[in-house]
């Protein structure tokens, strides 16, 4: 699935790219651009499957934006409309401007994961086959109705708990810091303080033993961040 993002802030342009790889993974390719003009162009050229759309860009208005791209450029793919307003007038204005759905600010990965499965299933656009549950010895992490057993009992967790042990464990190994945990399970600035990362991988090495009883162990590296590890790993 080809993505265009439209995004002028860094911080969310950036969210968000982190957001659709972990979340949507391989089966995605990702186009980001700052401006409408830039987006514009690159519609003559390349052919995108959903585009996502911000309401306040620097050279354009987004709802005015996706009126072009409907009525003068006849773009019929999915647009999924971002707002810093929750005002319900204004929702109405997104979708009677041509947007398909729409996501107030902030933005939290498992929403927007959800949303976009959803366009694209009602599109008809088909993302390479992914197991909807991955077994690693004791564990099982279903993700379709996120949850996650160990050997066999399900164990109770937090929405953002379940988001954070997904994330570890369908990247075995991979280090991730804890600005890109903040960014990608919070969707807050990383600027922010931490300690709520550490609360909560705290909680989690303890509700699912990952302390190497299980094979697995959830490390932390001093001073950067944490990566779930076999237990045999030093």
């Amino acid at each position: 699935m080809h993505i265009g993002v439209l995004e002028d802030d860094p911080i969310q342009q950036r969210f968000l790219a982190h957001s659709l790889n972990e979340s949507l993974a391989r089966s995605v390719t990702l186009d980001t651009f700052e401006r409408a003009s830039g987006l514009l162009k690159a519609l003559q050229k390349h052919s995108f499957d959903l585009l996502i759309i911000d309401w306040y860009l620097p050279d354009a208005d987004g709802m005015q934006l996706v009126q072009q791209l409907r009525y003068d450029y006849g773009w019929s793919g999915p647009i999924l409309f971002i707002t810093a307003s929750q005002g319900e007038n204004d929702v109405v204005m997104a979708l009677e401007s041509g947007a398909d759905d729409f996501l107030t600010k902030p933005i939290y990965p498992a929403e927007l994961r959800a949303r976009l499965t959803a366009l694209a299933r009602r599109a008809g656009i088909t993302r390479a086959a992914q197991p909807d549950t991955v077994t690693l010895g004791a564990y099982a992490i279903d993700q379709t109705i996120q949850s996650i057993t160990l050997n066999g009992k399900a164990i109770t967790l937090t929405p953002r708990e379940y988001q954070l042990a997904a994330l570890f464990f369908t990247h075995i190994g991979r280090l991730f810091s804890r600005e890109h945990l903040l960014e990608t399970v919070w969707g807050v600035n990383a600027s922010l303080t931490t300690r709520t990362v550490d609360t909560h991988v705290s909680r989690l090495r303890k509700k699912l033993t990952l302390d190497g009883t299980f094979e697995l162990r959830l490390k932390s590296v001093y001073q950067y961040g944490y990566r779930l590890v076999s237990a045999v790993e030093k």
